[in-house]
């Protein structure tokens, strides 16, 4: 990726890194007892898989440009902030943190087996669902300081999507268009096969959200489309110039 496109990446994750949600950790969680039940189930699963510590993939990431390591390292430190907020919620719901689960563990496994780009792709999966899943927290929990956790990650995951979406774009724009395809394909695969395996672990909390089912699916797909479109078809969206942030006064790069 060109410098010039990582310097902005790098601006946007310090602005991002100043600019953080007030959480009024001092209420507490106050949720209902069969909402609680679903929701430490759930966040307990989400927190552990943003706990990691983003070894394998700086590894991957080691022959790329220092402006491109730089970014990640930032992307990774705001990964483990979302694990350390979600973390706070379950203390104050007095919930254990999970250390091992099965889905975690293949999971990095299978990145683990993986080059950065392929890597990016599996990890831009959990982003993607990660991004219509605190989207429900932050709409259907009728508790203040879960909502504001929900809507900080919201918030990162859009400039997260994009920041990977970014990095796709320049990975592939020499591969031939018949390759693109054939790679979104099999990476559409993956993914649903993912929404399939989040409903059926989290299905309940998103019930208590209000998501049904059918309206989790199609609004991953929409998600998805627009990330691949980005990653394999040159979009503009999403991308640095169409990341919005007006509640952060984040500006965007001048178009010239």
């Amino acid at each position: 990726m060109g410098g010039g496109v990582m310097l902005d990446w790098l601006e946007y994750f310090h602005l991002n890194a100043s600019k953080r949600r007030e959480i009024p950790w001092e209420k507490g969680v106050q949720v209902t007892p069969a909402m609680r039940a679903v929701l430490v189930r759930s966040m307990q699963r989400f927190q552990l898989g943003e706990s990691g510590d983003g070894f394998f993939l700086r590894r991957n990431a080691s022959g790329e440009a220092v402006e491109y390591r730089h970014a990640l390292d930032l992307f990774i430190k705001e990964e483990q902030e979302h694990a350390c907020l979600m973390g706070r919620v379950l203390d104050l719901m007095r919930a254990p943190r999970l250390r091992w689960h099965w889905t975690d563990w293949c999971f990095e496994r299978f990145r683990r087996l993986l080059g950065l780009k392929l890597e990016v792709l599996v990890l831009l999966v959990a982003e993607m669902i990660a991004k219509r899943y605190f989207r429900a927290l932050r709409d259907g929990v009728d508790d203040t300081v879960v909502r504001e956790v929900a809507a900080q990650i919201c918030h990162d995951e859009e400039g997260h999507l994009a920041f990977q979406t970014d990095y796709l774009r320049h990975a592939y724009e020499r591969w031939p268009f018949w390759a693109r395809v054939l790679v979104c394909g099999a990476w559409r695969l993956m993914f649903r096969a993912a929404c399939l395996l989040v409903w059926l672990d989290h299905g309940k909390l998103l019930r208590e959200c209000g998501v049904r089912a059918e309206g989790f699916w199609w609004d991953c797909g929409l998600i998805f489309d627009k990330v691949a479109a980005g990653a394999f078809g040159g979009a503009a969206y999403p991308s640095l110039a169409g990341l919005r942030m007006p509640e952060f006064r984040w500006r965007s790069p001048v178009v010239e």
